[in-house]
């Protein structure tokens, strides 16, 4: 995150953030959090901190260790313009926990009241001071980085305990915006900065940036279609998407694991069980396969059906099982949280696998033409991306009559290899 907007945050100095929640978390008013990092600050060795004025003062550690401490400001929320009622929540809780000389300290700017305290037709927000030491001592670390990390291992914790179920805190899912301020180390006032934009946006705060395009609106119709016809590309894209805004829209990487292993194996699964459909394997064989693991299925079921290396240690498979399986199993079997860069090697690993599958499926046209005509359609296509093949678009020119009921005839079968799959599980 980009650090370098006021020469009044030149090191050696206490570096504050106002920063607003999007949920409000119903805490004590002036609640505090510290939290001591492993980042080298000589300055503070034998330091004492207080958090807040009154509060015990914390002694810091003789090694001279950094650190992030946090307060926590209920504010009253009367506001109807988002953006900049919020804005002003920022100013407003910062004069609170600063009030300048002369200000009346029981004024109603302080809104002195806990959350529990607040009526129930009363809006209010949580707005966090995240104050941190900007030391001389090199650090990769920002200030600002530092504070929302912070932040966000406190809130993952809150959520455990809280009262009402919360959505995981994402840089992206806060305000875009926070109030940062600074005071020196050897002085009690504090200085004012202005507002720092945070990276990323805030779901519903931007307006639309796509290009209307009539043309993407008329697929819907056709998209719901072949979602509902059990279409395997359609599936995997669906959950692609949602992977998609867990990575890029909110920025929460557990669920973009979680969503592309998703999209993997539905891939997988939709595409094996419209292989064995065309085939015309029986609904009590293809529910034997189906009920192993899903390693075992790709190690045995694929080669005989679309030729090729299908082990899990090399290539495109072996990309899926490190960055995709493993990372997901860690994150479902641990509750692993796992970083943007194994989120982003996911949506690749991910990404390569459905171009495996696609080139190998286009090869075998002739055999497979149903399911290849449902993952690919028959428009043009640019050169290099795979399609149907020769014998596959004769096959279509045959049968193009019987594909609505090929549709319903694979849809059924499949509903009966599902159900028989649960009853071989329950026995």
């Amino acid at each position: 995150m980009n650090w370098a907007f006021s020469a009044e945050t030149a090191p050696p100095c206490v570096v504050g953030f106002m920063i607003l929640l999007p949920e409000p978390i119903p805490i004590p008013q002036k609640a505090t959090w510290f939290a001591p990092t492993d980042e080298p600050a000589p300055e503070l060795a034998g330091a004492l901190h207080v958090p807040t004025p009154g509060a015990d003062p914390i002694e810091m550690d003789e090694a001279g260790r950094n650190f992030v401490s946090m307060r926590f400001w209920q504010m009253v929320d009367n506001s109807v313009a988002p953006f900049a009622g919020e804005s002003e929540l920022l100013r407003l809780a910062f004069d609170a926990m600063h009030p300048g000389k002369g200000d009346d300290s029981d004024g109603p700017n302080l809104y002195e009241k806990v959350a529990e305290d607040i009526a129930a037709d009363e809006r209010y927000r949580t707005v966090v001071e995240a104050i941190t030491f900007n030391s001389v001592e090199p650090t990769d670390v920002t200030p600002i980085d530092r504070c929302l990390d912070a932040l966000l291992k406190f809130h993952r914790a809150y959520r455990v305990m809280a009262r009402t179920p919360l959505a995981e805190l994402t840089v992206k899912r806060l305000f875009p915006m926070a109030f940062a301020f600074t005071r020196k180390v050897d002085e009690d006032a504090v200085t004012p900065i202005g507002l720092l934009m945070l990276d990323g946006t805030w779901p519903g705060m931007t307006g639309n940036t796509s290009e209307i395009d009539q043309g993407l609106f008329d697929q819907v119709a056709q998209i719901q279609r072949r979602l509902d016809g059990l279409d395997p590309l359609t599936r995997f894209m669906e959950c692609r998407t949602d992977a998609a805004y867990a990575l890029h829209g909110i920025g929460s990487y557990r669920d973009a694991v979680i969503h592309f292993g998703i999209a993997c194996e539905v891939l997988f699964d939709s595409i094996l069980g419209m292989l064995m459909w065309e085939e015309g394997l029986r609904v009590d064989a293809a529910a034997e396969v189906f009920s192993t693991p899903i390693t075992t299925r790709i190690k045995t079921q694929f080669h005989p059906r679309l030729k090729g290396t299908w082990k899990l240690d090399a290539g495109e498979l072996g990309e899926w099982s490190a960055k995709v399986a493993e990372v997901r199993n860690r994150v479902v079997h641990a509750g692993y949280s796992p970083t943007r860069d194994e989120a982003v090697a996911a949506e690749m690993a991910a990404d390569g696998l459905r171009l495996f599958i696609s080139n190998k499926l286009a090869a075998a046209g002739k055999r497979y033409p149903y399911t290849g005509f449902t993952l690919f359609g028959e428009g043009a296509v640019p050169k290099g991306i795979p399609t149907l093949n020769s014998a596959a678009r004769k096959w279509l020119a045959a049968n193009r009559g019987q594909l609505a009921s090929m549709q319903e005839d694979h849809r059924v079968w499949r509903e009966a290899v599902n159900a028989a799959v649960v009853r071989r599980v329950r026995s």
